[in-house]
């Protein structure tokens, strides 16, 4: 893929340039409406100075914007789409033209009536040990059932203190190959290993995504987790003009050689980690769990926080790359153009104001960001959920006190942060009820969808650093922006001698409540089903055809939410009862939890670790067939030492009610 060498003075990040264009006015802020009927998806903008607009949409699967869908004149304010079908998911681009150059993007997701997302796949937790112990089982339990009452199934995997990123990513590679279609999503909490790649040296076209001479090299990037079928080497050399040791990069070194990703990211990631920020004042496991309280309390709607966004440009237009242009349209697109706030300072302002969205950039350092701030001041409480930077140096997120993962550790409401605007990020997508992941993993791996390769805004070419390796997530993939509140109090009751279950929960107190959703499976953490076709406005429900035996039951509220450029269903967390020793009829086998069987490390010499199910038998056969190992597991983990077994192969069944599972397991 060719990438155009751009000269240096337009890449630096030093104060702002001269205002040539308004960096508002080349983003086209957008919003998107239907009809009552569900007939049409009119999309509106406000803008001046244009000679026609170019209308493109693709479904929210595709990659490929397609032909033009319409041109229109310049003094046009919007764009009506009768042929928009309810249910569907669209993305539309408006580009103002003015000539033969475009001078203006906007982008947006709309849709009619999005149905409810049931099933959200599978998520895997990597925890170092010492992390993991050091935070109240509560706290764990916590997270991984909030992801069940979600829609996802979850693993969690406890590291160890010297795992490699080699090691990590052979026990992330390992659970993705379970099934590709369902696990693909990862979040690293603590003291994970950072891997690191990049052989990057400025005023070449390999220079780094800040453009300093001094920051080549290798740079930290959790991508390498996530991209399973590439080829990363560790076979070059860069040392020159680097100034920190941690970015120098030598062959064997356990340092990367590649800056841009060698092959498509395949799952979602995120990284919460507080190492290394003394100035935050607190231990770095205690701003673990300080975040999963914060991420808990905002998925339970525990806290609410209003539809707006701040934005703190200090570049300007920076000699024709305008890196703001994308700022202005994913707040457009999040939260409405007049729900945007960009004057005054974003520690002054989310100190005291909450906000969804806040995007601030400026001239960095690795604890700095001119004109917005230091990383100490995130000891305060920031309100601001979502979070965009840009800025030098401190994309390079795993240095001391470093100004973007610091933003994680307010007491606030910070919960995601991103090192976005080169490349340009775009979030839109979210305002369909999709998590961050999704959004992120789009500009990860983009290379035309959200790009012009010709006739690009100012100087910049549209395919410039896409693809790097510094395009990280802080946070968990999995957030949504809107979260309803919960129902509670649900009960069980087994009704009519024993045959039916009755439940009955009281309402959740969000107001706009459609109704509710009931779910039901025979084994807890296993996939549940919606036994109710459409939403039932009442609080009460009867199972007259259980399964027999035990019986999980899981209630959510449902929502319209009606966005800035949508209306889609969108559910709250579930809540949970048990109806046990059910006479029920049905008889349905039990098929195997979503969540697969995980062996590590595998090749292994002598601890080894089992992650499945409580309760699941394990028996473990050499080549000959002799039992060596026989155990039932009490919990999710069983661990067994194996040092002094032969070497070679071992068979490990698994097997648990109608599950049964045979995975193979090599002894060095």
């Amino acid at each position: 893929m060719k990438r155009l060498l751009l000269p240096f003075a337009f890449l630096t990040l030093l104060a702002a340039g001269a205002q040539a264009q308004n960096i508002k006015d080349s983003s086209i802020l957008l919003s998107a409406a239907h009809d009552l009927n569900m007939s049409r998806i009119t999309v509106s903008w406000t803008t001046t100075d244009a000679q026609s607009f170019q209308v493109n949409r693709k479904t929210i699967e595709n990659n490929n914007w397609g032909t033009v869908m319409a041109t229109l004149a310049g003094s046009a304010t919007s764009y009506t789409d009768t042929s928009a079908k309810p249910g569907v998911a669209y993305e539309y681009r408006i580009l103002k033209l003015k000539g033969n150059r475009v001078r203006a993007i906007g982008y947006v997701a709309a849709g009619m009536n999005l149905p409810l997302n049931h099933y959200r796949k599978n998520i895997l937790i990597i925890v170092d040990s010492v992390t993991f112990s050091g935070i109240d089982s509560t706290h764990w339990n916590n997270l991984k059932n909030d992801y069940y009452m979600d829609g996802y199934g979850s693993n969690m995997m406890v590291a160890g203190p010297s795992e490699t990123p080699a090691q990590i990513k052979a026990r992330i590679k390992s659970w993705n190959a379970v099934n590709r279609s369902l696990n693909m999503q990862c979040l690293l909490i603590g003291r994970i290993a950072v891997p690191y790649s990049g052989t990057m040296l400025a005023n070449t076209v390999d220079l780094p995504p800040d453009a300093h001479p001094d920051h080549g090299g290798a740079w930290p990037t959790d991508l390498y987790y996530a991209e399973m079928d590439g080829d990363w080497t560790d076979n070059a050399t860069m040392v020159t003009n680097v100034t920190r040791t941690a970015n120098m990069n030598n062959p064997g070194d356990g340092k990367f050689d590649q800056h841009f990703i060698p092959d498509n990211i395949d799952i979602q990631i995120g990284r919460i980690d507080f190492t290394n920020l003394p100035a935050q004042g607190s231990s770095d496991i205690n701003l673990v769990k300080q975040y999963l309280i914060k991420l808990h309390r905002y998925k339970t709607a525990a806290v609410t926080v209003p539809d707006k966004a701040f934005i703190s440009d200090n570049f300007g237009y920076l000699g024709g790359e305008m890196p703001m242009r994308s700022g202005w349209n994913n707040a457009s697109a999040l939260v409405g153009k007049n729900n945007i706030r960009n004057s005054g300072n974003y520690f002054d302002s989310t100190r005291v104001n909450a906000y969804l969205w806040a995007n601030g950039m400026g001239g960095g350092s690795f604890t700095n960001c001119s004109g917005v701030g230091n990383s100490s001041q995130y000891k305060d409480s920031i309100l601001a959920v979502f979070n965009v930077m840009f800025g030098s140096y401190f994309g390079d997120f795993n240095t001391s006190d470093n100004f973007l993962r610091s933003c994680l550790a307010s007491k606030g409401l910070t919960l995601t942060n991103v090192w976005a605007h080169r490349p340009h990020w775009y979030f839109h997508q979210m305002g369909l009820g999709m998590q961050i992941g999704h959004s992120v993993i789009t500009a990860q791996n983009n290379e035309t969808d959200f790009t012009l390769q010709t006739s690009y805004i100012g100087n910049f070419s549209g395919s410039y650093l896409d693809r790097r390796i510094s395009m990280n997530l802080l946070g968990d993939p999995a957030l949504r922006l809107k979260y309803p509140a919960m129902p509670s109090a649900l009960i069980a009751t087994k009704t009519n001698n024993n045959t039916d279950v009755s439940l009955s929960w009281t309402a959740s107190p969000e107001s706009g409540i459609l109704g509710y959703h009931v779910y039901r499976t025979n084994k807890k953490g296993y996939i549940y089903s919606p036994l109710t076709s459409s939403p039932i406005t009442g609080t009460t429900f009867t199972d007259t055809d259980p399964y027999n035996g035990d019986n999980y039951y899981i209630v959510k509220a449902v929502r319209m939410e009606l966005s800035n450029t949508a209306s889609y269903l969108n559910s709250s967390l579930g809540i949970m009862a048990l109806a046990s020793g059910v006479q029920g009829s049905n008889t349905a086998v039990r098929s195997l939890n979503s969540k697969p069987v995980l062996l590590y490390p595998n090749p292994g010499h002598t601890d080894i670790t089992v992650n499945a199910e409580a309760g699941a038998s394990i028996r473990i056969y050499d080549m000959n067939g002799r039992l060596v190992l026989q155990t039932q597991m009490e919990s999710d983990e069983y661990h067994f030492n194996a040092g002094n077994w032969a070497k070679g192969m071992y068979v490990v069944h698994y097997s648990l009610g109608q599950a049964v599972q045979t995975i193979k397991l090599v002894i060095q």
